[in-house]
């Protein structure tokens, strides 16, 4: 999915269902807040997620929660990643989302970069599991939930 049909995506949901859009945190990052992130992790972030960053407030966005690149903002990434002390992350693995049962969602680095591709964290193993869906359809599918909504997509 690329950037235009996944913004068509979005505004057509926000239009049907703007109760789902209640809940974000008014924040949009700036090119500056993203290479901050990038400097602190010494990796580019996947480039779906940082269009995201760059175009839609983070918090809940319809069914998921999507952490933010803004350092103002309550769903900053850092602190998201941080809330829970007994969980370490794996250096390769950077979440975008909780999965608010104790794992979560994130890319994993290859080299110096993040690919668009989402996996999954179990914390209680540490093992991450690919979903098959790269940032874009993740939160399409996910977010969203088209299928049972029945939402004619684009």
């Amino acid at each position: 999915m690329n950037r235009d049909t996944f913004s068509k995506n979005v505004e057509l949901v926000k239009k049907l269902k703007p109760e789902w859009f209640l809940c974000t945190d008014g924040q949009i990052a700036t090119p500056k807040n993203i290479s901050a992130i990038e400097k602190s992790i010494n990796a580019k972030l996947p480039d779906e997620f940082t269009f995201f960053s760059l175009n839609y407030e983070a918090g809940y966005f319809g069914f998921i929660n999507i952490f933010s690149l803004s350092p103002d903002s309550e769903w900053y990434l850092p602190s998201k990643t941080n809330e829970h002390p007994n969980v370490a992350l794996p250096s390769n693995f950077i979440a975008f989302s909780d999965d608010e049962t104790g794992g979560y969602y994130g890319f994993i680095k290859n080299d110096t970069n993040h690919s668009n591709k989402v996996y999954h964290l179990d914390s209680s193993t540490n093992e991450t599991t690919p979903t098959n869906l790269n940032f874009f359809e993740f939160v399409i599918s996910n977010a969203f939930k088209p299928e049972h909504f029945e939402i004619p997509l684009p």
